[in-house]
């Protein structure tokens, strides 16, 4: 056997930290032993991370003193971070599946607060788990890309991901470790039990396989490599088939259609950062792809667990889970409430008009008459059997027809707002972005006198109630140049098409204050209506360790809630700071709570 089972060039140059994985079973054993012979004379940081799951009782504990003993006399400081992993998973997520989930988030945040970047994660996956996973992808159907699932070097979820050891199988490095009299290691008596596909896999179908074909062994890993080839050229391929289809954030129908069909979950899964496409959605994609005209075609899939794609003008995007529920019913006073919201659209009254150049551009926005039209309005759905005679029209129309050639979707019109006389409620006056009715039309021959109403598209946004160290508040100033330059706010900003509210408030804090933030509960929905825009406000609750730097030129500072009295919020942060002050100690305790569950350091060598 060789001094080391990998050399130092499989640290990618650059690293700065390198993160060992460490069960204390004999793969992540000799996992850190390579990597801690190896940092003694390498430009990097060598640091252990044990996850203590939480399901194995004194098992567990065992093994996270194991990892203690082995890193102090190594010399390697350690991390043990408590997932406790629910073992009934309502949601009908497994044990397996939850750890792994817990596991993911753990790194991020981990990799996230390195202080010394960049970073990389070492796992002890060896030749053997690479020909179970090779297995269980197969009866799982994936193509080539699947079936090669372990890789020595990738990057994923924000993570660079290093598996030094796959060339090499169990027998070859409980074999290193027994020359060097290291044949003490953990074994998790779980993996003992049959009861996880991969266990039996390894403990029966693949011994009975190997048993009955000695050479099956080394031809799978002859094939895994031939393989890891082929997805490599396949995965260069579509590429270039992604950066020629993505288009203002989707991806353009019409070159899909031009791509091999081989590429084409493949494309999906750059565009969607690393997910996987579920099968059903891919095979109704394939159907609207084989349609003659994707540009004049307009439509939803929506994916179980996975959103809601939807296609117009052929570009095809993704976006957050909405209702489908038709919205309740709303009664408007527009004289005395000047805009609502309804669904995802508000509709506002600009006032009486008397010259025609008063018109606002850029926006959907429709005149009646001042003198006959009602005081009161109902907004609510199109039901079944409605009908509008449109301006200009001489007879009546289906609401139907008129969202069908205005290409609004069966599965969009829930949530489209129908306007009503309050009094007459089957008399509808406007459908805002679709047409507006024949009713109350201005009179020419009168002096002019009309009332302007507009729609526009709700503004989604979000914000964070950021902790820091010391328990107190992360507020921010709008720099100068910006709309109300000077108002103090909680930091955020708008939720880009396709992204969720959670990723939104990530990336923001990220691009503007350089922090890395852990994001817990909403904290509170709030809506507000600047005027020039009508906002809906997520909070989240987030802590951080890192210090804010000003990368939008605006100002910051941290606060206790008692001194939020005294900040000059936003409107539509000013209840915000309110209720953080009635809720103080809640808060805190759920602060405290997260950083709990975050990070414990039990052994910190220099």
């Amino acid at each position: 056997m060789p001094d080391s089972l990998f050399p130092v060039s499989s640290i990618p140059s650059g690293i700065r930290t390198v993160y060992a994985s460490f069960s204390g079973g004999a793969d992540s054993l000799a996992l850190l032993v390579c990597l801690s012979e190896l940092s003694k004379d390498a430009p990097w940081e060598l640091r252990a991370v044990h996850f203590e799951h939480g399901i194995r009782g004194a098992e567990g504990l065992a093994d996270a003193e194991f990892c203690r003993t082995v890193c102090e006399k190594l010399g390697v400081p350690l991390q043990v971070i408590p997932l406790n992993v629910p073992e009934n998973m309502g949601s009908g997520e497994g044990v397996e599946a939850a750890a792994r989930r817990l596991r993911l988030d753990a790194w991020r945040k981990i990799v996230a607060r390195t202080e010394k970047q960049p970073a990389a994660v070492a796992l002890g996956h060896n030749a053997d788990d690479r020909i179970e996973s090779l297995f269980l992808r197969l009866m799982r159907g994936s193509n080539l890309s699947g079936l090669h699932a372990l890789h020595a070097v990738r990057r994923f979820e924000d993570v660079l991901w290093l598996r030094p050891l796959l060339e090499f199988s169990r027998a070859e490095i409980e074999a290193y470790l027994a020359e060097r009299g290291m044949t003490a290691f953990r074994t998790d008596s779980t993996n003992l039990q049959n009861d996880y596909d991969r266990n039996k896999l390894r403990n029966v179908v693949l011994p009975a396989l190997y048993r009955e074909f000695p050479r099956a062994r080394a031809g799978i890993r002859t094939a895994l490599r031939a393989i890891a080839d082929d997805a490599a050229a396949l995965d260069d391929a579509a590429d270039e088939a992604f950066r020629r289809a993505v288009r203002r954030g989707g991806l353009d129908l019409n070159e899909l259609k031009r791509i091999p069909s081989a590429l084409l979950p493949r494309v999906l899964r750059l565009w969607l950062d690393g997910q996987i496409p579920d099968r059903h959605f891919i095979e109704r994609l394939r159907d609207l792809l084989n349609t003659e005209n994707t540009y004049t075609s307009v439509g939803r899939i929506t994916v179980e667990g996975g959103g809601i794609f939807l296609w117009k003008k052929g570009l095809l995007r993704k976006v957050e889970n909405e209702p489908l529920e038709p919205e309740e019913p709303v009664l408007w006073d527009y004289r005395a409430v000047p805009a609502v919201r309804f669904g995802k659209t508000v509709l506002r009254f600009r006032g009486e008009v008397s010259e025609l150049d008063e018109m606002p551009s850029g926006t959907d926005a429709v005149l009646f008459d001042a003198e006959t039209f009602p005081h009161e309005l109902v907004i609510v759905a199109r039901l079944h059997g409605d009908e509008m005679k449109p301006f200009g029209a001489e007879y009546s129309v289906s609401l139907k027809k008129l969202f069908t050639d205005a290409h609004v979707s069966a599965e969009d019109q829930p949530l489209r707002p129908v306007v009503r006389n309050a009094d007459e409620p089957t008399e509808i006056l406007w459908v805002p972005g679709v047409r507006r009715s024949a009713a109350y039309p201005v009179d020419p021959s009168k002096p002019f006198k009309g009332l302007l109403f507009s729609s526009e598209p709700l503004v989604d946004v979000t914000a964070a109630v950021i902790g820091g160290p010391d328990g107190r508040i992360l507020v921010c100033s709008r720099p100068a140049g910006k709309h109300m330059a000077g108002k103090w706010e909680f930091p955020g900003g708008k939720i880009e098409p396709g992204e969720t509210a959670e990723a939104c408030i990530r990336r923001e804090i990220r691009e503007e204050l350089g922090m890395e933030i852990a994001v817990g509960p909403v904290f509170t929905v709030m809506e507000h209506d600047y005027g020039v825009k009508y906002v809906r406000v997520t909070f989240f609750l987030a802590v951080s360790d890192d210090a804010p730097s000003a990368k939008d030129r605006q100002g910051f500072r941290w606060v206790t809630p008692e001194d939020m009295e005294s900040v000059d919020f936003l409107d539509a942060d000013r209840p915000v700071s309110a209720e953080i002050q009635k809720k103080s100690k809640k808060i805190s305790d759920i602060y405290n709570k997260m950083r709990r569950e975050s990070v414990i350091w039990i052994s910190k060598q220099p």
